[in-house]
């Protein structure tokens, strides 16, 4: 598994490093061990990677080999990068990817890829796809929508919190936030999460969390369909364990997941921790 990729920039370029790689790409920053922090440089950290910029002297950019960086929402990277003045090239010759490449602040070459994924078909014209930062807003209703979310939630959309929980949640792999969609509104949504653990011999496990369906499109079965659609994701991704959490007080919730084969196997608990 490949732990970091090293990229060289030019002597105190550290200032315009930061501004790219933390400020647009979002990746986060991490201490260098105190014995290579003198040599100048930065660390980041994205999902399940790193990358290092290290001084070189004699530096020159690298423009063949660079590395290709897997992110959830390559439009929304374009639309920061060119805001930012940050030129892209676009190339889709790379059967199943959408891509582009830019240059950081150094002149080193950088690929940014995204899969091509379907949208998922539910029937009537209904859609389930991954979410995009452009459905923050309409998910944050959805999770509002009930007794206890409205408690949980805010109704600012732009709220501090959301949009870097969406930019976390589409560079993490193990991570699928969908949405259901009909005839352009979003209706539904659901997130799951992969785990991999030693317990149950090594078991992959999907847990899926934040299920809404809004209040005037429930009883037509969409919530049953987007479960199934769920855990046809777990088959796909190996997972041999499917598990989820519903307040006590959902009485109506525990039917419904115990109609679709879910059992009440254990009891769950949760520490609030203050923020």
């Amino acid at each position: 598994m490949l732990h970091h990729v090293l990229l060289a920039s030019p002597p105190d370029s550290e200032a315009a490093s930061r501004t790219y790689y933390a400020d647009l790409l979002g990746l986060t920053e991490i201490a260098k061990p105190p014995a290579l922090a003198a040599r100048g440089g930065c660390w980041f950290r994205g999902p399940g990677y790193e990358l290092h910029l290290g001084i070189e002297d004699d530096f020159r950019p690298a423009r063949k080999a660079h590395p290709a960086i897997r992110v959830g929402d390559l439009d929304a990277l374009a639309e920061r990068l060119t805001a930012a003045g940050r030129a892209i090239r676009i190339d889709d010759e790379l059967p199943g990817f959408r891509r582009f490449y830019a240059d950081d602040p150094h002149g080193n070459r950088l690929e940014f890829v995204q899969p091509v994924e379907p949208d998922w078909p539910l029937g009537d014209g209904v859609i389930v796809r991954r979410a995009r930062a452009a459905d923050v807003g309409k998910i944050i209703v959805l999770l509002r929508d009930d007794p206890l979310g409205r408690d949980r939630e805010t109704d600012a959309a732009d709220a501090a919190g959301y949009a870097e929980a969406f930019a976390e949640i589409e560079r993490d792999p193990n991570q699928l936030l969908a949405v259901v969609e009909d005839d352009g509104r979003i209706v539904g949504t659901c997130q799951l999460t992969f785990v991999a653990g030693l317990s149950r011999r090594g078991t992959l496990r999907m847990i899926i969390e934040a299920v809404r369906v809004a209040a005037d499109q429930r009883g037509r079965g969409l919530g049953a369909r987007l479960i199934g659609w769920a855990i046809e994701r777990a088959r796909e991704r190996g997972a041999g364990l499917v598990q989820l959490t519903t307040d006590k007080s959902r009485v109506d919730a525990h039917r419904f997941y115990e109609r679709l084969g879910f059992v009440a196997s254990h009891e769950g608990m949760k520490l609030q921790l203050s923020r």
